[in-house]
């Protein structure tokens, strides 16, 4: 009975790391976990490295729903449909002109504008409650304007992969988003403080802020993470 045990034990062993040795992997050539949602036996547009550095400015929110950021290959039409009604949910999107029109708001507005006077405001409140949060209580909070610059980006490239944008739209805004990132904020680190401490700042009760916190580490400390290849700066890349 023990042999067999035994034999069980290592045999769900041996699976769960062939399944983390197969997320790492992703994670080092695509820039996801998984990719069980796109189908990879189509042409995808494959990145330049200035894309890429671009689609990593919203690498928390595609690690969390697994979007490759170093390929875009196009979703399995199943999965298409779901993500393009969560789309219509959260954001009333449901064709060009209303990505358009969300993406133009994000760029020039957001939600920043608004949080600054906050934080201007009500400066000891929030400080408490970043330091509520496990990810921002050894970390200062400088800027909230990365909420509104990575969402603009993860919007941008949603809405490709839904056909509301070709790459050339969508790309203006990726491209907008990141050099408004890079001039107000130094590190992947000081701009991860920013996003994590704008959403609580846009969802106070959520209860996701933790799993957010979590992403936010192990973007910045794993030997995995895309961002640990993909250097803050320079942007645009050099040629190489």
């Amino acid at each position: 009975m023990n042999k067999i045990l035994d034999f069980i034990t290592t045999f769900f062993d041996s699976k769960k790391m062939a399944a983390i040795g197969q997320t790492n992997a992703n994670l080092q050539q695509y820039g996801a976990r998984d990719l069980t949602d796109f189908d990879l036996t189509q042409q995808a547009h494959q990145p330049t490295a200035t894309e890429i550095r671009g689609l990593a400015t919203g690498g928390i929110l595609f690690y969390w729903g697994d979007n490759p950021i170093k390929i875009l290959p196009a979703l399995r039409p199943e999965v298409l449909v779901e993500r393009k009604a969560a789309t219509a949910e959260w954001w009333g999107i449901t064709d060009t002109e209303e990505a358009l029109e969300i993406l133009h708001w994000l760029r020039q507005e957001g939600h920043r504008k608004d949080f600054r006077q906050t934080l201007k405001t009500d400066a000891a409140h929030w400080q408490e409650v970043f330091a509520a949060n496990p990810f921002l209580a050894t970390r200062s909070v400088s800027s909230v304007a990365a909420w509104d610059y990575a969402r603009s980006v993860n919007v941008a490239r949603w809405c490709y992969d839904y056909g509301y944008l070709s790459w050339a739209q969508a790309w203006e805004f990726i491209d907008a988003a990141t050099q408004l990132a890079v001039r107000d904020y130094d590190s992947w680190e000081s701009f991860a403080t920013g996003f994590v401490a704008g959403r609580i700042m846009w969802s106070p009760e959520s209860d996701s802020h933790n799993d957010i916190a979590e992403i936010s580490s192990y973007l910045l400390e794993s030997k995995y993470s895309p961002w640990r290849d993909i250097p803050w700066l320079p942007y645009p890349c050099p040629a190489p």
